[in-house]
């Protein structure tokens, strides 16, 4: 048996029959996508070595890769996504999972270090989305992306150096990359970031509680208002515990979020979802230019 989907990466996702169990083979044509793959594949591996509770890393059998093509052989997981597991889950369950990604990011600020990042860091990578937005067939000429962008370039530029725990971190830690089992959510699709710290992990899982980016990916009816209900929940509990901890969550998470979905937008063609992310980033921008509003 073979289905085939389409992954947002563009890569061909398989579900694949061998010897009486199922694997998900993913793969890529792309000679520059390749190395990509690859180290997706060798951060879910070195993922995988962690105990972690309630969290679970689905297994690699196998990476095959050659100059043009890569396939990646990996678990099946029986499983829901994450609209199905919110549509049902109740208050113990919705618990659990804010338990599994405290803990799971906890363990990723201690296995990091506390560094100084370069201010250049963050600087050179709004640089980088200007060009890229100036590039866009679908943004170029849009005067409020542009302004946007260039708010943005201000509020970067003030940011400075920035102390943080780098190390580890996921990647790409949103709903649609969490499978849900039961209490136990396994993650996929691990990412290099521009920064390897948990910090950006943070911002990742509250780009879908916070911000419900995910669910614009999500084409089939659900129940919004209780979908929305659970993010908060989910979304209140993680900034709470976060901000009593860590004086780098408090004093960074704005300017990286903002920066989370100004690389979104750099991509943006749908107009629909550009719409949205020209929305999140100028509220982003009211908060961070009157933070006692917030």
């Amino acid at each position: 048996m073979k289905l085939d989907i389409q992954g947002h990466s563009g890569c061909d996702i398989s579900i694949v029959t061998e010897d009486n169990e199922l694997h998900i083979h993913k793969s890529t044509h792309d000679p520059g996508y390749v190395p990509r793959l690859v180290n997706q594949a060798n951060k879910q591996i070195a993922a995988a070595q962690t105990e972690y509770q309630h969290i679970r890393v689905p297994k690699i059998f196998e990476v095959e890769q050659s100059s043009t093509d890569a396939t990646i052989k990996m678990e099946y997981i029986y499983s829901k996504n994450f609209v199905e597991y919110f549509e049902n889950a109740g208050f113990e369950q919705i618990k659990y999972l804010i338990g599994a990604i405290k803990y799971f990011i906890d363990l990723e600020i201690n296995a990091s270090t506390m560094q100084t990042v370069p201010s250049n860091i963050l600087t050179d990578k709004m640089a980088d989305v200007a060009r890229k937005v100036e590039k866009n067939a679908h943004l170029k000429d849009d005067a409020e992306a542009q302004e946007l962008v260039r708010r943005s370039s201000e509020v970067m530029n003030a940011v400075g150096d920035m102390v943080m725990p780098v190390g580890t971190c996921h990647g790409d830690l949103t709903f649609s990359n969490i499978l849900f089992n039961g209490n136990n959510y396994y993650l996929i699709d691990f990412l290099d970031s521009f920064i390897e710290s948990p910090l950006l992990d943070i911002v990742k899982i509250r780009q879908d509680t916070a911000y419900l980016w995910s669910t614009l990916m999500y084409h089939k009816p659900f129940d919004k208002v209780r979908l929305s209900i659970v993010s908060e929940k989910i979304d209140k509990a993680i900034d709470e515990y976060f901000t009593a901890k860590y004086d780098w969550y408090r004093t960074y998470y704005m300017p990286l979020q903002l920066m989370n979905f100004l690389r979104i937008l750099q991509y943006g063609k749908d107009d629909k979802v550009i719409a949205y992310l020209k929305r999140v980033i100028a509220g982003q921008l009211d908060v961070l230019n009157n933070p006692k509003t917030a």
